[in-house]
């Protein structure tokens, strides 16, 4: 049993296993001698790590990509014994483009249990609602070409979403793709009542630091194919 406490209450945290971008982080980021405002200097940071960590999230994934999607299922049930504890009965999940991390398998593990799954529909805005999906029913194309539920699917309000990722922090960093859809749709879905955010990913993509700007809203766990980690200032 994987027991996971919310932030404010976690217990102490492992210790940070070293990662492919240790080096990177360490680094001198500074555009030097400038008078550019800090945060369009911490974007063009981000900006920088994103192309890198493109690259490790792709190796990953060519490496082990469907043994770490079956590897998720294993968590279904410590996850659904945290949602139930709370009496959650809905699920936002996403459907998989490029190399992310596949989270079908656990989609459908919640699905046989018996909870309510969603998926992300997008609109502009940035603007991001998830409606009802059964898996196994047809999708349409969407926003930026990805598989949506149809219009007239009514919306849900998760109790968990599970987000991707291009990296990620042990604090609660989540480096996306800089569109802000997920922030905008965390943080609506927060002032109207308690969440968990987890972001699923592949080991490798796990970062020391990640730079957090203001409108980014933390995850509350990171689900990969080995752990579950409680993550919190």
């Amino acid at each position: 049993m994987v027991n996971w406490h919310p932030p404010d209450s976690q217990g102490p945290r492992g210790s940070i296993a070293p990662t492919a971008f240790a080096a990177l982080n360490s680094k001198e980021l500074s555009l030097g001698e400038s008078t550019i405002h800090p945060l369009i200097e911490l974007s063009e940071r981000k900006a920088r790590l994103r192309v890198d960590a493109a690259v490790l999230r792709r190796n990953a994934w060519l490496h082990a990509g469907l043994s770490a999607s079956q590897a998720l299922i294993d968590f279904g049930s410590p996850l659904a014994e945290i949602l139930r504890a709370r009496s959650g009965t809905a699920v936002g999940g996403y459907y998989p483009v490029r190399d992310e991390l596949d989270p079908r398998g656990l989609i459908e593990f919640f699905h046989r249990k018996h909870f309510r799954i969603g998926l992300p529909k997008t609109a502009p805005g940035p603007m991001l609602t998830f409606r009802q999906w059964v898996p196994g029913t047809p999708l349409m194309r969407g926003k930026f070409r990805i598989q949506e539920p149809g219009d007239g699917q009514p919306e849900i309000i998760p109790d968990l979403v599970l987000v991707p990722l291009l990296a990620f922090d042990r604090m609660g960093n989540r480096l996306g793709y800089g569109a802000g859809f997920y922030d905008v749709a965390l943080r609506a879905l927060r002032r109207n009542g308690s969440i968990i955010a987890a972001g699923l990913g592949f080991d490798e993509q796990e970062l020391t630091e990640i730079p957090r700007e203001p409108q980014d809203e933390p995850l509350d766990m990171i689900v990969t194919p080995s752990r579950i980690i409680a993550c919190g200032d």
